[in-house]
């Protein structure tokens, strides 16, 4: 990338003056925040580091989020490691319970980033294996909870798919080298029938090409029907579906990565996993797709929500005049107001175009900023909000640090886009990392007073643009939903503002309402120290800050059970990572 290079240097106290100005303007703003109230209305009981005891070293990183089990009647932990250890442990002590190392052929090292997913006493997992820096194989395995080993009745499954090329005349195959499973698994009953479906979503991590999203369906019935099947008996397919997000099968590029490009990509990345709705007739999916191509006429649905059915069947359902001709890089409005089944981002009538202070996106449009900057649509996931007068909408945040809100019924129909957080950087305070964007994350949704809340953390790598937890109301104006300003936190006109949340912070958590009805959202800023924050959602206030023993995790989701919270964490320095547990106890009035 083509930084701006400052050819001369300021000295310090102008650069103070220019945080000073930025900070004045903050104090203009028309939106409204509410001043955190510093007093704290919960205690917080360290329960236990895991490193503090013998019977378990995790050396390596929990990058998945920990899961509860309760199929035993009492509570465990389940702390996936990435390299392939699955742990359970004692919920109030943190005792190691039992441990299981996932199978890989022998000579292979596994690594698991995906949130498992627990469907009665079963625990499903997926892992990727490596042999000499490569991965070679993605595979899924089942664990049994009550007899703690790997279910036999469950063969591990390898991944392996190929599609047709939206032209016809090639195909495309699952590549496990630049395939990756980030994406939580989730799980779905079978329309009309027994069973149920698992899916299983990969983008890739380091954005080498040739790269797609890929989802599977896998068939759970089928899967444990397959280990009893005789060897010359016709078995039902246990990957019952597959969805290519961009069936491309060249995919050229003149840089070192493609994630600039907009060729291919289309991963479904995003660490809370595709999203899975009621629908009038069964269940339907609304998958989030990183950058890329994004062509209809070809079928690339890259930098986009897709609205997919049991059976991974997709159409986009746009209007074909308006759609006819397609230009990826600056697409008819009309035509993307059309689809009832995607959606693809775009700025509103009059809107200021993004503009990073390098001048990376000087002379390139929109959607062409979006791939140059990292700036995808499905780093995050959709929230679907209810509101009072029966519409459904979904929140979808956006990396370039702004928050779209659909039509949940009518994907193309955007409602509202809304900026909440600055773009990184200055021309004298240079981003810290462009790539990361300002928002990763799935907001969290309450309603006070029968008005929906949504609360988004972000972060910004710069020392000048406030950032952490924004909440905004989903309100009707002139009959049509739009977002408002409800509070933010920290304080933005606050120096805690723009030192704190200048990384990827944790995933938000919801935690139930209290004695006092009141829900609180937690989240943990990540840091050499990492704070752990609970916001009561109803007025911005905070209500709990508890210092990590390590750095906590970025993009884990804590794990809140009945006034327990657990989180992933890593300690600066050693990268000897640890789950941390916390009981929380309201204070005395």
């Amino acid at each position: 990338m083509n930084n701006i290079a400052i050819k001369f240097a300021l000295p310090q106290f102008f650069a103070v003056i220019v945080i000073l100005a930025s900070l004045a303007l903050l104090f203009s703003a028309n939106f409204f925040y509410v001043q955190p109230n510093p007093a704290e209305h919960y205690r917080l009981t360290p329960l236990f580091p895991t490193d503090a005891h013998p019977s378990i070293t995790f050396t390596d990183s929990i990058i998945a989020s920990p899961i509860l089990d309760t199929s035993t009647g009492k509570p465990l932990v389940i702390a996936p490691s990435s390299n392939g250890l699955v742990a359970a442990l004692d919920a109030e002590t943190g005792v190691l319970v039992w441990q299981i190392n996932v199978p890989t052929p022998e000579g292979h090292l596994a690594h698991l980033i995906s949130t498992p997913l627990i469907i009665g006493d079963k625990l499903i997992i997926i892992y990727q294996c490596w042999e000499k820096g490569l991965r070679t194989s993605h595979r899924m395995a089942v664990i049994d909870l009550l007899k703690q080993r790997l279910d036999p009745d469950f063969p591990v499954l390898v991944l392996n798919a190929e599609k047709p090329s939206a032209d016809g005349l090639s195909t495309i195959k699952f590549n496990p080298p630049t395939a990756f499973s980030h994406a939580a698994l989730k799980y779905a009953p079978k329309p009309d029938s027994a069973g149920s479906f698992i899916y299983a979503a990969f983008g890739n991590s380091g954005d080498e090409q040739p790269y797609h999203g890929w989802l599977f369906e896998i068939d759970l019935e089928a899967w444990h029907d397959s280990s009893f099947a005789a060897a010359d008996q016709a078995a039902k397919p246990v990957i019952s579906s597959v969805l290519l997000t961009t069936p491309e099968s060249d995919c050229p590029v003149t840089r070192e990565y493609g994630n600039q490009e907009m060729v291919c990509g289309g991963g479904i990345w995003t660490p809370a996993g595709p999203q899975i709705y009621p629908s009038h007739d069964s269940y339907e999916i609304i998958v989030p797709t990183g950058n890329g191509q994004t062509d209809l006429n070809r079928h690339d649905y890259a930098n986009a929500l897709m609205r997919v059915k049991p059976g991974l069947v997709f159409d986009a359902a746009c209007d074909a005049k308006l759609c006819a001709k397609f230009n990826p890089v600056d697409p008819d409005h009309a035509c993307l107001a059309s689809c009832q089944n995607l959606f693809i981002p775009r700025l509103p009538k009059g809107s200021t175009p993004l503009k990073p202070a390098s001048g990376e996106c000087d002379g390139k449009s929109f959607y062409e900023c979006l791939a140059w900057m990292d700036y995808d649509l499905g780093g995050s996931a959709p929230t679907k909000v209810n509101m009072a007068n029966g519409l459904s909408v979904l929140v979808q945040p956006s990396k370039d640090g702004s928050v779209y809100l659909l039509d949940a019924d009518h994907l193309g129909t955007q409602y509202d886009r809304l900026q909440i957080v600055d773009l990184c950087g200055t021309l004298v305070d240079q981003c810290k990392f462009d790539w990361m964007g300002m928002i990763v994350t799935q907001a969290v949704a309450q309603t006070i007073d029968d008005t929906p809340v949504v609360v988004i953390p972000t972060f910004v790598a710069d020392k000048t643009h406030p950032a952490g937890l924004v909440a905004l109301k989903v309100v009707l104006e002139n009959g049509q939903p739009k977002f408002k300003h409800f509070w933010q936190f920290p304080d933005p006109k606050s120096l805690e503002a723009l030192s704190t949340f200048r990384s990827h912070p944790s995933l938000p958590v919801l935690a139930k309402p209290d004695k006092n009805n009141d829900a609180s959202v937690w989240v943990v800023d990540i840091g050499r120290q990492g704070t752990l924050y609970g916001i009561r959602i109803k007025d911005g206030t905070l209500v709990a800050k508890q210092s990590l023993k390590g750095a906590g995790r970025q993009i884990s989701s804590p794990l809140v059970s009945n006034n327990h919270i657990y989180v992933a964490s890593i300690m600066p320095g050693t990268n000897k990572a640890m789950l941390e547990g916390f009981r929380i106890d309201q204070a005395e009035d």
